[in-house]
C-alpha cells in the first residue's frame, strides 16, 4: 500500500512543483504547444528515471556492497550479459508499472488530453528510455564500491536527466553549443523523438535506432564490466 501511494503522490508531486510552476514562465514552447501538455512525456520519464534508480540500487548495488544474495546469483550457469540483461528486464518492468499509474494520474490534470494513440508510445520509448538509464546506472554500480560516490553520481545523473535531456525546458534555451550538445545524447534523442509524434506526428527513425543499438552495446559491456569485477 506504501509503494501504491507513492506512485500516485510523486506525479501529483512533480505536477505541482515542476509544472504549475514552469507554466507561468514558459507558457508555450517554442513550436506553440502549451507547456502543461509539452511537459507531459518529460514528467513521465523523469519518473519512469526514479523508479530506476530505486530498483538498480536495490537489486544491483546493495546486494553486492553488502554481499547478499549477489554471488550466488552470479554463479548461476547464465552469462554476465544475461545476467545485466535480466537485471534490465526487471527494472524496466517496475518502472513501467510507475509510468502507467502516473499517466493515468497527470491525464486528469491536462487541461486537453492526448489521442489515444499517445499512451500506446509513450511506454514503448519508455522502454528504450529506461534501456540506457538502466545501462548507465548499472555501469557505476559494478564499478563503485563506496555508498557515498555511488550515491553521488547517481544524483549527478538524476540533475542530467532533468535538466540535459530536454525533459523540462527546449535545447533553444541553452546557449547554442551546449544545447546542440545535450541534443546529441542517446536520452535526448528518444524524448525529442516521443515528443514529434505526440505533438507532429512525425517520426525520425534515427532518433529512436541510435539509443537502442547504444544500449544493446552497452548491455554487453556491462555484462563485460561485471565479469572483470567478480573475477569470474
Amino acid at each position: 500500500m506504501t509503494t501504491v501511494a507513492f506512485m500516485v503522490i510523486l506525479p501529483l508531486l512533480l505536477h505541482i512543483a515542476i509544472t504549475m510552476v514552469m507554466k507561468n514562465i514558459l507558457v508555450r514552447s517554442l513550436d506553440q504547444v502549451p507547456y502543461e501538455v509539452w511537459v507531459f512525456p518529460g514528467i513521465i520519464m523523469l519518473i519512469a528515471s526514479v523508479s530506476t534508480f530505486s530498483v538498480v540500487y536495490r537489486d544491483l548495488f546493495d546486494l553486492r556492497i553488502h554481499k547478499k544474495s549477489f554471488i550466488p546469483i552470479t554463479l548461476a550457469p547464465y552469462g554476465k550479459t544475461q545476467l545485466v540483461l535480466g537485471f534490465l528486464v526487471t527494472t524496466i518492468i517496475e518502472a513501467l508499472v510507475y509510468v502507467i499509474i502516473a499517466m493515468g494520474v497527470l491525464t486528469v490534470l491536462l487541461p486537453e488530453p492526448f489521442h489515444w494513440t499517445a499512451y500506446l508510445f509513450i511506454p514503448l520509448f519508455t522502454f528504450v528510455f529506461n534501456f540506457l538509464l538502466g545501462n548507465l546506472m548499472i555501469t557505476f554500480s559494478v564499478l563503485t564500491d563506496r555508498i557515498s560516490t555511488y550515491l553521488l553520481v547517481m544524483i549527478a545523473i538524476f540533475f542530467f536527466v532533468l535538466f540535459g535531456t530536454g525533459v523540462l525546458v527546449e535545447f533553444e534555451f541553452y546557449p547554442k553549443t551546449i544545447g546542440i550538445i545535450l541534443s546529441y545524447s542517446p536520452l535526448s534523442m528518444v524524448l525529442s523523438d516521443l515528443r514529434g509524434i505526440l505533438f507532429f506526428n512525425r517520426l525520425n527513425w534515427h532518433l529512436i535506432f541510435i539509443p537502442v543499438f547504444v544500449s544493446v552495446g552497452w548491455t554487453w559491456l556491462n555484462g563485460y564490466l561485471l565479469k572483470r569485477k567478480l573475477k569470474q
